[in-house]
């Protein structure tokens, strides 16, 4: 163990504010890596899917009603997202970091579209949809002895509440089934547009007193990142009509999509949009 030159004491620091003299201009940050084997369904090869499915089935359902349709729906969004930064940087002349890890967890979501329906049972239209939730992010670092070199100090912590907000537009491909009565079943599958507001921890702050063995997380700081992606969805929307108008019904529907946020100093930390969503509410046609 060799012994460092004499430092003036410090009580409390934060990462990525050092002297320039003790550290480099940029910080160090690896690329990440998707797991090898893990391969994703293109938006392409989802909406030619449903193309194909609803071509399929037309002449099924060839006395299909003409006209257009509007939907609002509340309800819940099942995300289970998680993801983790690990961010790199100098801290007393040597190499420190720290992992955040966010696992995003379920909320409300409100959607709201419109289209048409043509001859034969297919349809084209548009859904917008809108989820938000606050979870915490739990918080993994790794920081320099002051006075020896080779023994960093162990810390964690937390930062609750986090905001994430999705907003996706889902571009859809409609086949009404031939139900007949008041119920209608509307296969629904397409692309879909995602823009994403993610905050992110991009530094951290401790306390440590001498003999500066041990060091307390004490806090981090964060940014919002925001980027856009397209991904795709697939799912189903059953109406019951109380009239040839007006009715009620429930959409079930499944979305997803990577997208690559923007770090700071150029790096990028890749999450995955949507998710499961169930809702009900007011159908309207005409």
């Amino acid at each position: 163990m060799t012994p460092r030159p004499p430092v003036s004491p410090r009580t409390r620091t934060r990462a990525g504010t050092c002297a320039a003299a003790d550290r480099p201009q940029d910080r160090r940050r690896p690329d990440r890596r998707r797991a090898p084997g893990r391969r994703r369904r293109g938006p392409a090869a989802a909406f030619g899917a449903a193309v194909l499915a609803a071509a399929a089935l037309l002449p099924a359902a060839a006395g299909a009603q003409t006209g257009g349709y509007v939907t609002f729906n509340g309800g819940i969004q099942a995300a289970s997202t998680r993801f983790t930064d690990r961010v790199q940087f100098t801290e007393f002349r040597e190499d420190a970091e720290f992992s955040a890890a966010y696992a995003v967890g379920g909320g409300a979501v409100f959607d709201a579209g419109g289209g048409v329906r043509l001859a034969g049972g297919l349809g084209f239209g548009v859904a917008a949809s809108r989820f938000e939730t606050r979870d915490p992010v739990s918080v993994d670092a790794r920081i320099p002895h002051p006075f020896f070199f080779d023994r960093p100090r162990a810390l964690t912590g937390a930062e609750p509440d986090q905001t994430r907000r999705e907003t996706a537009v889902h571009v859809e491909v409609r086949w009404f089934a031939p139900t007949g009565g008041r119920i209608e079943l509307a296969i629904v599958g397409g692309p879909t547009f995602f823009s994403l507001r993610q905050d992110l921890v991009t530094g951290i702050e401790f306390d440590h007193a001498y003999p500066y063995d041990e060091a307390t997380y004490t806090g981090a700081s964060t940014t919002t990142a925001s980027a856009s992606a397209v991904g795709f969805h697939a799912g189903a929307d059953v109406g019951f009509f109380f009239s040839e108008a007006a009715g009620v019904g429930l959409l079930v529907r499944y979305s997803r999509g990577s997208v690559d946020l923007p770090g700071e100093d150029g790096h990028t930390v890749s999450a995955d949009a949507g998710g499961f969503q169930a809702g009900a509410g007011l159908r309207l046609r005409f």
